[in-house]
């Protein structure tokens, strides 16, 4: 079989468990890849023949031999005669320096959680040129240090490399410090994202006033797990209005924090839409006292986000929103509503607040959706009687007329006592 013209024979025989170490390192010069692959995997072919597979001019088998000796070499039993041992982690360290980053990122995968491996491959492994093969190891591996971390940040790495230290499992506050006071955003904001991190309130601090300019830091502040009285009254100052009602609703601040936020974001908001009593202060955030408003606007904006991320892909479909209120997810279709028809979340709940069906309409219109779909939207999230909802395409409003209704309700905030005819 190991001499057979045909392949399928060779690669049958390359693969088997139960045959002789000798034919297994005669078929290490087979022309075939394939065979030659399957010879790198298979567990019982001698190490000799490891030895001149880690020299193979094919990819794929090195990548397979790869994954083979790295799953062999934590549990080495080096008591073993004839250096076997040995042999096996010589061939871990060649691949582990192999030319082609597929074949080191192979080794990195296999051993990036194990301990019982040579030091100086996982810090070979974790400062490779390559972000692929060197992530693994920055943001799993046991055998790293926080000395080896700091040294890595220090020693200006290859990109990605601050982001997968910051993934890491109970980052020290020495390490998180490093990150924090480096120019790599999206480190920081991997750190920020990282409930294990420990972060001292002054790192913290200072973050707070990088976001003033760095705007992607606003919601990874607002949402982390351990925010300083002083931070949130900061951030409450100038992160966007959709974070303000995030930062407001938070429960975990303390009773004194909440109060100090909570007039900080009243002061924002009075001084940023006060001036104007029209449209703008009619559109101003409104941040109640009630911790179960803010809990349900919290809910929908994490629902805005994935509704936004959805319809960037692929527009939100009308069957996708009759499907939602099927199983009871009102939040996702008062999100889907708001990114389908360009409005605001401001402007979309007082729409459905209003209990107004020809509104209702209006803005299901705007957003794509036909009358059934909108009837539905009228009776469970507009809470209009089923006897009111409008729900035939004969209703006589032409799309003019139900843009100039939005646009008056937009501006006046007060929905029409009677409908508008089609003229």
């Amino acid at each position: 079989m190991a001499r057979h013209p045909d392949r399928r024979y060779r690669m049958t025989a390359a693969a088997a468990t139960d045959v002789a170490p000798e034919i297994l390192y005669y078929m290490v010069d087979d022309p075939d890849p394939e065979v030659r692959r399957r010879v790198a995997a298979n567990p019982v072919t001698p190490r000799q023949a490891d030895g001149k597979l880690a020299n193979d001019e094919e990819p794929a088998v090195r990548a397979a031999l790869a994954a083979k000796i790295a799953n062999l070499a934590p549990r080495l039993d080096h008591a073993e005669p004839h250096g076997h041992a040995e042999m096996t982690l010589g061939i871990l360290d060649k691949l582990a320096r192999d030319q082609l980053p597929m074949v080191r990122q192979v080794v990195a995968e296999v051993l990036k959680n194990e301990s019982h491996i040579p030091a100086h491959i996982v810090q070979r492994l974790a400062r490779d040129i390559e972000i692929m093969v060197a992530a693994p190891m920055l943001e799993f591996s046991p055998l790293l240090e926080d000395s080896d971390l700091l040294d890595i940040i220090e020693s200006t790495p290859v990109a990605g490399a601050l982001s997968a230290i910051s993934r890491r499992q109970g980052v020290s506050v020495e390490v998180a410090d490093s990150v924090a006071r480096s120019d790599d955003t999206d480190a920081i904001i991997e750190l920020l994202n990282n409930p294990t991190a420990q972060m001292r309130e002054d790192t913290l601090d200072i973050l707070v006033e990088r976001a003033r300019i760095l705007p992607p830091l606003h919601e990874p502040l607002v949402r982390h797990p351990v925010l300083p009285r002083g931070a949130a009254c900061k951030l409450a100052t100038f992160v966007a209005d959709n974070l303000l009602t995030v930062l407001a609703g938070r429960e975990d601040l303390g009773e004194k924090t909440m109060e100090a936020v909570r007039d900080a974001v009243h002061k924002r908001l009075a001084e940023t839409y006060g001036k104007d009593n029209g449209k703008a202060a009619r559109e101003a955030p409104q941040v109640k006292d009630s911790p179960e408003d803010l809990r349900h606007r919290a809910i929908i904006e994490r629902e805005l986000t994935t509704a936004r991320a959805m319809h960037a892909k692929r527009p939100i479909s009308e069957e996708q929103i009759r499907r939602s209120i099927e199983y009871e997810h009102w939040a996702f279709v008062q999100a889907a509503l708001i990114v389908t028809s360009g409005s605001s979340l401001e402007f979309v709940c007082d729409v459905l607040e209003s209990r107004h069906p020809g509104l209702i309409l209006a803005l299901c219109w705007r957003a794509g959706l036909g009358t059934e779909a909108a009837a539905l939207v009228q009776r469970d999230l507009g809470h209009v009687p089923p006897s009111a909802c409008i729900a035939t395409p004969g209703y006589p409003l032409t799309p003019e007329a139900m843009g100039r209704m939005l646009a008056d309700f937009a501006d006046n905030g007060v929905a029409p006592h009677e409908m508008p005819s089609a003229s």
